[in-house]
């Protein structure tokens, strides 16, 4: 009992001891994040020093965690903070897990705590391109703000890649520290076909900061070919003979798409686009981006294909302009049976009379129901005239189109018989209206017979007279008193329809009629 006593009080007499020993708050750091970019300014704030610590030259240090505190490099000395005790520095420029210390004046640990320095992502909108497509090296810019300065002083950069390259293989294209106030560069697009990206990272790229770890974001466009609109590209005919002389017209393409060589080929129409050979490039055709070339040798259905780039043949497909089809005739011999290129039973001894008289062309011998074009009929007008007069049609002295150069059609504008659209066309692949075919085939009767007599009343009441322009009324009503076109009947109401297409047969059933009754007179 007596021995229980003595403990309890010497027990009492311990605690009593230790509570009367002044208790004093332990050294601590702590930080206003625990992530940071690089470059970012960290604050770390200092506590619970005593002013001994403080005189004993208490300082903060950092380092990569893991390093020994001998390693670790002095950031500032306590005594020397201000007032509040924040110790201000920039995050490392290396990424990773970093420890800030507090160690005495003997490098003694006091208190430690870590934070981790990343790369910042890009935001929407701090990446941006000019174009999301364009054309082969068509000029365009990117635009990259969203980086800090010391990300900028650090080497960041970006580089412009195919899309599926990986991204160490991006490629150093520009440092930002070298664009201009407004952050944009310019450049060109690439000079292959395909998806790219514009990608950016927010320092140089060592052995500690992979590509992966300063990829600050990209953009991505695509580099694309022109696609021809209609009337960018042109043949000026779209019927021939084997080995006709013919030409084409391209406009549409852009000066880079021309400097990177596009061309225009010939092939048959069945064949593979990645087959097309070269015929010649767009560079190298004349004033008015022009090109004369002979038609195939061989009869069949043919394609005029516009590239925008030489290319390996695999990308011809994304490459390709346009394409315009054209036919390499061979007209038949002999006599012609119905139903031949599709010949109307009505029409197969007209059109064999026309051909045994020389007034049709080998072009107008296929493809029967056909709208007859301006270019055609011109050439059966000039056909009918030197048939009548028996006198070689004569050339005008210069060409006044920029769309043709077959010589029937200017011995025709020369004759009188017609002439152009305006602004220096001829449009020789229109087709001809009914009221259009009138007038053409009058002025060609009034050239070979100047003292015609044009009087003549309509011997049909046509229920759509009114339709015909009052320029081709005069022409419209001598072809019906003379029995040349004499229109159609539906139920019992009779149409001169103007204003319709006339096929191939039935303009050459028309020729023969001119020529059968007025050859004699």
């Amino acid at each position: 009992m007596k021995k229980r006593t003595i403990s309890i009080i010497l027990l009492c007499l311990t605690m009593s001891l230790f509570f009367s020993i002044p208790v004093f708050a332990a050294g601590k750091i702590t930080l206003d994040k625990s992530a940071y970019t690089t470059g970012e300014k960290v604050r770390a704030t200092v506590s619970g020093l005593t002013q001994e610590e403080i005189d004993d030259n208490a300082a903060v240090y950092y380092a990569k965690q893991g390093e020994r505190y001998d390693n670790f490099e002095c950031i500032d000395y306590v005594m020397y903070l201000p007032a509040n005790n924040v110790c201000e520095f920039n995050a490392p420029s290396e990424l990773g897990t970093f420890e800030v210390a507090l160690l005495d004046g003997y490098n003694n640990y006091i208190a430690s705590t870590t934070f981790k320095v990343g790369v910042p992502k890009a935001k929407e909108g701090d990446i941006k391109i000019s174009k999301s497509q364009v054309k082969l090296n068509e000029p365009m810019s990117v635009t990259i703000n969203g980086l800090s300065k010391e990300m900028i002083d650090n080497n960041a950069h970006f580089g412009i890649c195919k899309a599926n390259e990986k991204l160490e293989n991006s490629g150093e294209t520009e440092f930002i520290m070298y664009l201009p106030a407004d952050n944009t560069y310019q450049f060109k697009a690439p000079s292959e076909y395909g998806k790219y990206e514009v990608r950016v990272f927010s320092s140089g790229i060592t052995s500690s900061n992979t590509h992966e770890a300063v990829f600050f974001g990209s953009v991505s466009f695509d580099v694309v070919s022109s696609k021809a609109k209609p009337g960018d590209i042109v043949l000026s005919k779209t019927t021939v003979q084997p080995g006709e002389k013919m030409s084409i017209t391209v406009n549409g393409l852009t000066q880079g798409e021309i400097d990177n060589n596009a061309f225009f080929g010939v092939s048959s129409a069945n064949e593979k686009i990645e087959n097309t050979n070269c015929l010649q490039y767009v560079m190298y055709f004349k004033t008015g981006n022009i090109y004369e070339f002979e038609a195939p040798s061989e009869p069949g259905n043919y394609e005029a294909r516009v590239f925008c780039a030489s290319v390996d043949p695999s990308q011809y497909s994304y490459a390709l302009f346009g394409v315009v089809p054209f036919t390499v005739s061979g007209a038949p011999t002999g006599e012609i049976a119905a139903g031949t290129e599709g010949l109307s039973t009505w029409a197969a001894s007209v059109v064999n009379e026309a051909k045994g008289e020389n007034l049709v062309t080998d072009k107008v011998l296929l493809n029967f129901p056909a709208p007859i074009t301006r270019e055609e009929f011109c050439e059966l007008a000039v056909l009918l005239y030197e048939k009548m007069t028996r006198t070689p049609a004569s050339l005008p002295a210069a060409n006044p189109f920029s769309d043709t150069t077959n010589p029937q059609i200017l011995k025709a504008v020369n004759l009188g018989i017609t002439g152009g659209i305006g602004g220096g066309k001829f449009a020789p692949n229109n087709n001809v209206t009914r009221q259009e075919i009138s007038v053409m085939l009058l002025r060609t009767l009034k050239t070979v017979m100047p003292k015609i007599l044009l009087t003549a009343e309509f011997k049909t009441q046509f229920q759509d007279v009114s339709a015909i322009d009052s320029w081709a009324l005069e022409s419209v009503r001598f072809m019906n008193a003379n029995d040349i076109l004499t229109g159609s009947t539906v139920n019992g109401v009779s149409y001169i329809m103007p204003k319709g297409n006339t096929t191939r047969e039935q303009a050459i059933a028309l020729v023969l009629r001119i020529y059968n009754k007025f050859n004699q007179l």
